[in-house]
């Protein structure tokens, strides 16, 4: 008898030997028992989880001979092939013409559909039904998915289809819809290791647990992978299966030297990180290799950092788990996601641009200038406590802060910024209290001023406002050779000044600040509260006598004419941009 290979020889004959996918095989008994079979079906998943072996598996199960057995409660179907019946030998071996395995990869046309369609009309050769498996189905053609729509929505009683895939997103929708849909998943590590053992235990195999562990993760969980690489091993190495061997004939890093390279990392000895560097690659280990474990083993100590009750899902040996734990706690969460993710970027660098030594220098170097950052209630704490030294100065303020070292940072942020703002609130306040006691103090000496000098009578406005205007020419010259230029005050009451501009001036630009320091000239040369109003005197009129038509005399001065400029809502914003003022304007 020729050789079998280890995928060959230990690929499941039942369901129950499935590793990893209860899910699927769980499903499909129960529809063996009961009779409710569909008419196709979609496998999905990665590469090396099973999809055609299950298949395989439920075509031998459906046309077992032998598929009963007798219980207490009656003859009962038991979901499983007996791998004893002619059906089930001939599946196996793979010489049933019911059972019928297509490549669409190289299958992929419409010609290959319709000779298809064409042959799922005939009846099955020797069995209860015939089973159509087509492998890697997402290689068909549009055409090709296009002819096999209609036979799938509505094949005869007699066929079932079992298609496989390892890429669900291709697959139309239309495809999709008509079958039942099932998804292959990853296997853990632990399910790769204990089925590894199973067949070193059974192949006389001598190898220890750490050893498979490797092997379980250089699979990345394809349980095929992981079976093949065994058997690379033993026609390496030998039956005696130890780390060293194992490391070296798949051209990983040594474990002392992956040790050294971490320990230079958490020390952030960066000399000795790369001298570490460097005799992995005077040894010929597959830099790249180094790095995927480098990776697997900071994600294992980050999880021992979030939680170290999250043992369960690290990568490494049980063994390394008490040295992993104290390890984590030399670590901080932040960091290690820092070097996770520098090492990850590394990776691509190295795929896209090759040059792997010089990369994970880069990458040492980056590392090893992280430093360890301190966490935000860490830093709210210490500016409130900065804030309650600067608000002891204050006691009597009563604008200390307490420390609420329960309160989630954020929460504490809010604290600290609604306190900062009710204290500068209540300064403001206390500043404000103080000036409108100086104001008032002001205001009240005013009028002890104003009380004590007889109030002047508005009969000699005339002489009051030339007294106003020259004190308006020293404190502000803009309103005294602009729009009070020429002005003419009139008495509207006993304390209300009418002040009528000449007709060509503007008021536009006096503000509310501007028109106060008129009132306020006033009231301090009159002796008395006064109010004003700014209106502007009638144009002249003149008449055009050849076309009888009225126009107003325009006569504004060069003062006047810069005013208006710089009022003008197109210039304006100019001036502002360029930080410029008009210097002459030439008409």
């Amino acid at each position: 008898m020729s050789y079998e290979v280890f995928a060959q020889k230990w690929r499941p004959q039942f369901f129950r030997d499935v590793v990893g996918q209860t899910h699927v095989t769980a499903t499909l008994q129960n529809q063996i028992r009961s009779e409710r079979l569909g008419h196709a079906y979609l496998f999905w998943g990665p590469r090396g989880t099973g999809k055609t072996t299950v298949a395989r598996l439920f075509a031998k199960a459906v046309n077992c001979l032998n598929s009963t057995q007798e219980t207490d409660l009656g003859i009962v179907k038991t979901g499983e092939p007996c791998n004893e019946c002619d059906a089930c030998r001939e599946i196996t071996q793979g010489s049933s013409f019911d059972v019928i395995e297509m490549d669409a990869a190289s299958n992929r046309g419409i010609d290959t559909i319709r000779d298809l369609r064409e042959n799922v009309k005939l009846s099955p050769a020797a069995y209860k039904y015939k089973i159509y498996i087509i492998d890697e189905v997402h290689m068909l053609t549009s055409e090709g998915f296009n002819a096999l729509l209609k036979t799938l929505e509505e094949p005869p009683a007699h066929v079932i289809f079992i298609m496989a895939t390892t890429e669900h997103s291709q697959i139309p929708k239309t495809i999709v819809s008509r079958c039942q849909d099932f998804d292959f998943r990853y296997l853990i590590s632990e399910q790769i290791t204990s089925r590894l053992q199973l067949i070193a235990d059974d192949e006389g195999i001598s190898t220890d647990s750490e050893v498979l562990s490797l092997i379980a993760r250089q699979s990345e969980g394809c349980l095929r992978d992981a079976e093949n690489l065994l058997e690379r091993l033993v026609s390496s190495a030998g039956k005696e299966l130890t780390l060293d061997n194992v490391e070296e004939t798949l051209g990983l890093s040594s474990s002392n030297l992956l040790h050294e390279l971490t320990e230079a990392i958490a020390g952030q000895n960066l000399g000795g990180g790369l001298a570490a560097l460097n005799q992995l690659s005077i040894q010929g280990m597959d830099l790249a290799q180094c790095l995927h474990q480098m990776i697997a083993y900071f994600r294992d100590l980050r999880l021992l950092a979030i939680d170290n009750n999250l043992e369960e899902l690290i990568q490494s040996p049980k063994s390394e788990l008490t040295e992993l734990k104290e390890k984590a706690e030399q670590f901080s969460v932040e960091r290690l996601s820092r070097i996770i993710k520098i090492l990850m970027h590394t990776n691509r660098e190295i795929k896209e641009y090759g040059y792997a030594q010089l990369h994970l220098e880069s990458a040492l170097m980056q590392i090893n200038s992280i430093k360890e950052t301190i966490q935000l209630d860490e830093i709210v704490n210490k500016l409130i406590a900065i804030e309650q030294k600067i608000g002891s100065s204050d006691m009597d303020s009563g604008t200390t802060l307490p420390i609420i070292p329960n309160t989630k940072p954020n929460e504490l942020i809010s604290e600290v910024e609604s306190s900062v703002r009710s204290k500068q609130e209540s300064e403001s306040s206390s500043q404000m209290f103080l000036q409108s006691d100086t104001d008032r103090s002001a205001s009240d000496a005013e009028t002890d001023k104003t009380q004590q000098t007889t109030p002047r009578s508005l009969d000699e406005l005339p002489n009051i406002w030339a007294e106003v205007m020259e004190q308006l020419k020293e404190t502000s010259p803009q309103l005294a050779y602009g729009t009070l230029k020429g002005a003419n005050p009139v008495q509207e009451g006993e304390d209300r000044i009418k002040i009528v501009c000449a007709h060509d001036a503007s008021q536009s630009f006096v503000d509310d600040d501007a028109k106060q320091k008129i009132i306020d000239r006033l009231s301090e040369v009159i002796g008395k509260p006064v109010q004003i109003e700014l209106v502007r005197a009638e144009a002249d009129v003149q008449t055009d006598e050849t076309t009888g038509e009225t126009e107003k005399e325009v006569k504004t001065t060069p003062m006047m004419r810069k005013l208006q400029a710089e009022e003008d809502d197109q210039i304006q914003p100019v001036l502002d941009l360029f930080d410029a003022r008009i210097l002459d304007i030439q008409i």
